[in-house]
């Protein structure tokens, strides 16, 4: 697609901002498993058509912001490229990357995903478009667009550096079984930065995994292995957790599956969604017949099986409050120094595993507002990101489990992803990031009374428990179903 036809897509996107009168969002239902009713009473501006790639160069790539990293993937890999840093789902869009902050297995290298972009177009709340937005041009609106989550503006292009690969990677599973002897590797391994990616995983208390991919220039065609399929009793085999729980030593894979790996099985989630027993088929069948069919086939992922497709049913059935009682979606902002803190605090609060740790080098800026650390708290270049994806083992109400997590991060300096559970207070929340430099940035770029504010918008909650028959036979049918997999969990996931 021409630059023109992109001019032409942005002129409609500011002429409709410039005649509306509410609250703006865009019409794409992003990636957290939260309710998102307030987009309702908002004006949904469409970004649909801005899903192209606009030129791509030796070291870089200009893309419309709606372009997935699937498109991005296989547009620069058979060039040997890469964006230094992205999300390993093919389903995020750049734009949603440069806001929402994406971050992969690379990022312990490269930071995340919006320190490696060159620049960026945004439509403001009045309906302006400021172009080629740098760290050199409009500097404050560039380092504090991180985090906003479409607070600021709409973006409409992005143009992000590219770095050399190779079309395949070798994945080694390094496996520890005391924390200790992990913690050591692991750290060194990061000090190191030897490695092109890596990230870890806690699979049960002292059971840890390193896992180790870097580029390999020629595989035998029989050595490859195929880690994803849309078949539901595929995936739980294929995927690369799958390969940890049976204890692989090593694999190959080509970079395209690799940079795509949780696309369909969501680290271990399969295993939420993969009946185990006759019983289980039935609960499951009984279940899903109570899915709203449109719910199934709007939300984000592949196929009526991904387990996002589950949460966004369950939040549509029960309601926010009830679902996150059972099932937890949390990342948890952690120093590299203080994880073993951390793991012994989400055994006392979840006992839920297992656990994803992704290292982020985080390339502190002052004139970043939710997307670094502070540094005068946490000494740590190198913060992690502790997934705790699964069943909730413990009678501790969510609520309570989150707010906890988010003290930990905030008491440490860093912070929470704001894309999983979120449950901040007012108070609490501004006293960890800097309610003046946003207030600010907003209102000197139009933002302010024209798109929600941050603290609304990723606590927002329907705060209605759902207490009609459908909600009760989908609360009943659930706790059966999720009993009956959490004690089959290990066989599962393999």
């Amino acid at each position: 697609m021409s630059y023109e036809k992109y001019v032409e897509e942005v002129k409609k996107i500011s002429n409709s901002i410039k005649l509306n009168e509410k609250l703006l969002t865009t019409n794409r239902k992003g990636h957290n498993y939260r309710d998102l009713k307030f987009k309702k009473k908002q004006t949904r501006i469409d970004t649909g058509n801005l899903t192209n790639i606009l030129s791509i160069g030796e070291d870089y790539i200009d893309c419309e912001s709606a372009v997935t990293i699937g498109k991005v993937n296989r547009a620069t890999i058979p060039r040997k490229k890469i964006i230094p840093s992205l999300p390993e789902g093919d389903n995020f869009t750049v734009g949603g990357c440069l806001a929402g902050l994406g971050l992969g297995s690379s990022s312990y290298i490269h930071g995340f995903f919006n320190d490696n972009v060159i620049d960026f177009d945004i439509v403001l709340g009045n309906g302006d478009l400021i172009e080629n937005v740098s760290k050199s041009n409009n500097s404050d609106l560039y380092y504090g667009i991180g985090g906003t989550y479409g607070t600021m503006g709409i973006i409409t292009r992005v143009k992000t550096k590219l770095i050399p690969c190779e079309k395949y990677v070798k994945i080694d599973y390094l496996n520890y079984n005391s924390f200790e002897s992990f913690y050591e590797e692991f750290k060194q391994r990061i000090s190191d930065k030897s490695d092109d990616f890596i990230e870890a995983f806690a699979n049960k208390k002292d059971d840890y995994t390193i896992v180790a991919a870097n580029f390999v220039k020629e595989i035998k065609p029989e050595n490859i292995s195929v880690i994803k399929d849309k078949d539901i009793l595929k995936q739980r085999h294929m995927s690369i957790y799958a390969q940890i729980a049976n204890k692989k030593n090593h694999t190959y894979l080509r970079s395209l599956d690799y940079l795509e790996r949780y696309s369909y099985a969501a680290f271990w989630g399969h295993y939420l969604y993969t009946p185990y027993k006759i019983r289980d088929y039935v609960y499951a069948g009984l279940m899903y017949s109570l899915m709203p069919k449109n719910i199934l086939d709007s939300s984000p992922g592949h196929g009526k099986y991904n387990i996002s497709k589950y949460f966004h049913a369950a939040n549509h059935i029960v309601g926010d409050y009830t679902r996150d009682e059972y099932v937890l979606a949390t990342d948890l902002g952690v120093p590299l120094s203080k994880l073993k803190e951390a793991m012994d605090l989400a055994d006392n609060m979840t006992g839920t595993y297992p656990r994803w740790i992704c290292p982020i080098v985080d390339n502190y800026n002052s004139k970043k507002i939710f997307c670094t650390r502070k540094p005068e708290v946490c000494k740590d270049e190198i913060i992690l990101d502790l997934g705790i994806y699964g069943i909730k083992n413990t009678d501790i109400k969510s609520k309570k489990i989150n707010q906890t997590f988010e003290k930990f991060s905030f008491n440490n300096g860093v912070f929470k992803g704001f894309f999983s559970t979120c449950y901040f207070t007012y108070d609490e929340f501004w006293k960890q990031f800097d309610q003046n430099k946003y207030e600010n940035i907003r209102e000197k770029y139009h933002a302010k009374d024209n798109f929600m504010d941050i603290y609304d918008k990723i606590n927002y909650r329907n705060k209605i428990k759902k207490r009609n028959l459908k909600a009760q036979l989908f609360m009943f049918f659930g706790k059966k179903y999720l009993k009956q997999i959490n004690n089959n969990k290990d066989r599962l996931i393999r």
